[in-house]
């Protein structure tokens, strides 16, 4: 967490009955300082898109600090994040440690010769240069992903396997108010259109009498296209991301196309939610909204349908009530249409396209080295994933982690500064800042475990709330994953949606020209006042895409996402 934050007085119970354990297990951590000065480093990191800002603190910022002596000062990243990129690149002063979200981003760096090349620091660096795991991730990258040096200027992250059940893109409903209609089939992406609206009518309100929507968006990540629209894509196997924001890579297919051709799936969604507003079921705040607004909506149930499995707000969170009243169990629930295939992530063999570098003109470059070997360590990444050990987790006898009874609480009440430990904060605390560290949280480690307590054999199956169980009785199996996999609605992606190089300036300046058109009309057409308009805006959007090059842009990814899956064999 940051300074800016304040602590919530809760849980003194829990934090007394630990406390003992909890501290054991600090002293055990602890590092003895040496008599160097203590360092600040600056720190923008694009992945985690948020309006903190100021000094990290609490649990995991103390074990850095312990370790090495080290502060980290976040800078905000929040809204038009790549807008400040530029504003430092232009400058030639980027913060000290950078977090990318693209290659595009990185790249922008890497030509302005602003990155420190980790490899000439190599034995500063054992975390990164001597984990076995990483290896094919530098090699990736020095080779494709260097501005043509051999150099590594930035380190991927999310690097090893995927869990079996973690889907980021997943149609979630209230489950509350899906019951209330009579749980009906849903066979088509449209079909969520007729029970979304009687879920509307069942639930016009909440308890708060705040007006309840059926759909709500943002705009604040929209680069190329409307992206929360076209996130739709992923329940239909097809990436509208990674590859290009301008083109759906069908990943059961391994073809990619224009978003504007006329039966793509970017039309479809924009249809699906032009339809929604003229039943009345969007929320009309959602051009201008900005994330944080709607994320505060889904917390307090405002919102009856979500496109991210995330995307809850702390509406699930056991603390707020609701997946575990006995009474009347609630939460966003996981019902995917029949005619689905939902996207899954590849194994990340060679990390997925989020990078960690140091800025070349750092003043404190051995620090900073020490900084982000810190953050690659996977003891530390452990240790962030989890807490110290005898404080939210233990291990048995028999060698295998277990989170504790007391560590569940903390675990359930991840929103609340409930860490009994000297500086305390919320276990979530230890990855928030960053978003992604160097290994997946579904990573096997030397005991054969996984790094992360989540996919640990006991953090399974029990530990489904009242609302998972009766959404798991109604699909018939015992995970989400299972009956996806059962009923052959998954499209397993390849690590070549990770493996298309940077487009070339005068491509670029295409694609941003493009970008600023397809974005303008998509929202237009979200809002045009009838069918016959949102049509006439479909094709003069096409018309000035094309205008613009679009069919240029289409060819050059054509061929780049070929040149991908070449590459991809060698490393998956």
């Amino acid at each position: 967490m940051l300074r800016g934050n304040r602590r919530k007085i809760i849980a003194m119970v829990l934090i007394m009955t630990m406390l003992s354990g909890c501290k054991a297990a600090n002293q055990t951590n602890e590092v003895s300082h040496n008599v160097e000065e203590d360092v600040i480093l600056s720190a923008f990191i694009q992945q985690s898109i948020s309006s903190d800002s100021g000094i990290w603190y609490g649990w995991a910022a103390q074990k850095l600090y312990e370790d090495t002596n080290i502060k980290v000062d976040f800078y905000a990243t929040g809204t038009q994040v790549e807008q400040r990129l530029k504003q430092y690149i232009a400058a030639g002063t980027l913060p000290d440690i950078i977090g990318f979200k693209d290659l595009d981003q990185a790249q922008m760096a890497m030509d302005a010769g602003l990155l420190l090349p980790l490899d000439d620091y190599k034995e500063q660096l054992p975390a990164i240069f001597e984990t076995k795991q990483y290896q094919k991730a530098i090699a990736y990258t020095q080779e494709y992903a260097s501005d043509d040096t051999g150099k590594l200027y930035i380190m991927p992250t999310s690097i090893g396997p995927v869990s079996s059940n973690a889907y980021n893109w997943m149609p979630l409903l209230q489950w509350d108010a899906y019951k209330k209609v009579g749980s009906p089939g849903i066979e088509t992406l449209e079909d969520y259109l007729d029970v979304v609206e009687k879920m509307v009518k069942a639930k016009p309100l909440t308890d708060q009498g705040e007006e309840v929507y059926g759909f709500s968006l943002f705009s604040d990540w929209d680069k190329y296209s409307a992206l929360e629209i076209a996130a739709l894509s992923f329940f239909y196997g097809i990436d509208t991301e990674y590859v290009s924001p301008l083109m759906e890579t069908d990943v059961v297919k391994n073809e990619t196309n224009s978003i504007l051709r006329d039966n793509s799936i970017y039309k479809r969604a924009l249809k699906f939610y032009f339809s929604a507003n003229q039943r009345g079921l969007l929320d009309p705040d959602s051009r201008t909204q900005s994330y944080s607004n709607l994320e505060k909506k889904y917390s307090e149930g405002r919102i009856m349908f979500s496109w991210f499995s995330w995307l809850t707000g702390t509406y699930n969170d056991i603390s707020s009530g609701h997946v575990n009243n006995e009474q009347q169990p609630d939460g966003y629930m996981n019902i995917p249409a029949d005619d689905m295939k939902i996207y899954e992530a590849p194994d990340q063999t060679i990390g997925r396209n989020w990078y960690f570098a140091i800025s070349k003109n750092c003043k404190y470059i051995d620090k900073a080295l020490e900084f982000v070997n810190w953050i690659y360590d996977p003891e530390v990444e452990q240790y962030l994933y989890n807490g110290p050990e005898g404080c939210v987790w233990e291990r048995g006898s028999d060698g295998e982690p277990r989170v504790t009874q007391e560590g569940w609480e903390i675990v359930d009440h991840k929103t609340e500064d409930i860490m009994p430990l000297s500086e305390g904060g919320s276990l979530q605390d230890g990855i928030y800042p960053f978003n992604a560290l160097g290994f997946q949280a579904s990573t096997v480690m030397k005991d054969g475990y996984t790094i992360s307590y989540r996919y640990w054999p006991s953090s399974r199956g029990p530990r489904d709330t009242i609302a998972q169980k009766e959404v798991n009785e109604m699909l018939g199996t015992g995970t989400i994953a299972e009956y996806l996999y059962e009923n052959d609605m998954v499209a397993k992606s390849s690590m070549a949606v990770n493996m298309i190089p940077t487009a070339s300036d005068e491509m670029k300046s295409k694609i941003g020209a493009i970008g600023e058109v397809v974005r303008d009309i998509s929202w237009k057409m979200v809002y045009a006042e009838d069918e016959n308009q949102f049509e006439d805006l479909w094709d003069e959007m096409v018309t000035k895409a094309q205008s613009l090059g679009m069919d240029q842009v289409e060819a050059y990814y054509r061929e780049a996402w070929e040149a991908a899956l070449e590459k991809a064999s060698a490393y998956e």
